[in-house]
């Protein structure tokens, strides 16, 4: 590591002396220190650089310090300020992460050393007045540092034979993955919703289906070998119980073609345009005449499978 104690350049050439003293000492309003770490470091490796100021808040409103340097050609990856206070004691530290993976950090090869050394710009510390111009002020040059090659000299020696190598290397380890949600905790939600999704699609379906085509009769109901005209009765009589109009009219009619047949009656006629009229009627069939409709179709239908005449 290499630190040192910056220099004061002021407006008059140096800082202002404070009269009493001050809590930094000196009789300066505030000191400031530097510092690399490290000083020799390899191709692609972090760099810390951290500059201290130290400030007696009689004399100095922290608020109004600024601070201004570059460290080109590397690149500051992140930066922290950090303040502790003490009294009328106050110290600002900052903090910067130096990277540099850019063509200009390579180093260079110097009598069978690959090496680079770096002089940065210097930092400039400023106190601004209460109108925001620069009342004084410091300035200071940070430490030079040296970057080597990730090579050694073998290797080194072997590319400048052959202009070729043959390895991989991980400049730096690859950190863990963070997740915002945890991935069991994900996987759990996203198998939930699409087990949901799931009965809900199976519950709109079967909706769905005994809407378009009705469930089977109740026990009691119509055998498996009934007519085609017992059938048809049987669902105007539950097309009826469930207050489906569309149905229920569409069942009638279907009754009216059962009853007419290949070779009509009068009588089956008679009944049959009965039905009929009830399947069209402006108002919704009541219970009576379905009733009487359904029951008068039935009594027809037995005479017919019976094979007895009315009177």
């Amino acid at each position: 590591m290499a630190a040192g104690l910056l220099s004061a350049v002021a407006a008059g050439a140096r800082l202002p002396l404070v009269p009493g003293g001050s809590s930094v000492g000196e009789g300066v309003p505030l000191k400031a220190y530097v510092s690399i770490s490290p000083t020799v470091h390899l191709f692609g490796d972090a760099v810390t650089a951290r500059l201290a100021l130290v400030a007696d808040t009689k004399w100095v409103d922290p608020a109004r310090v600024h601070v201004a340097t570059s460290f080109k050609p590397y690149r500051a990856v992140h930066r922290t300020v950090l303040r502790l206070s003490v009294g009328r004691f106050e110290q600002l530290t900052w903090t910067w992460t130096l990277r540099c993976l850019t063509r200009e950090c390579v180093p260079e090869d110097r009598r069978s050393e690959t090496r680079r050394i770096f002089h940065f710009p210097s930092v400039r510390i400023d106190y601004l007045a209460p109108n925001g111009r620069r009342r004084y002020g410091m300035g200071a040059r940070w430490p030079a540092i040296e970057e080597l090659s990730q090579l050694g000299p073998g290797v080194a020696a072997y590319l400048r034979r052959t202009d070729r190598v043959d390895w991989r290397f991980h400049m730096t380890p690859v950190a863990s993955p963070t997740y915002r949600v945890s991935p069991s905790v994900l996987f759990s939600l996203v198998l939930a919703a699409g087990v949901a999704a799931l009965v809900s699609a199976a519950s709109f379906g079967r909706s769905w289906y005994r809407t378009v085509r009705p469930p089977p009769l109740a026990a009691g109901g119509v055998p498996a070998d009934a007519s085609t005209l017992e059938r048809a009765l049987a669902l105007v009589t539950w097309a009826h119980a469930q207050g489906d109009e569309t149905l229920e009219r569409k069942a009638l009619e279907r009754v009216a073609d059962e009853l007419t047949g290949d070779e009509p009656r009068p009588e089956a006629a008679e009944l049959s345009q009965a039905a009929r009229e009830l399947a069209w009627s402006p108002h919704v069939p009541g219970d009576h005449e379905v009733e009487t409709v359904a029951e008068r179709a039935r009594e027809k239908g037995r005479q017919t499978e019976s094979g007895e005449e009315p009177e």
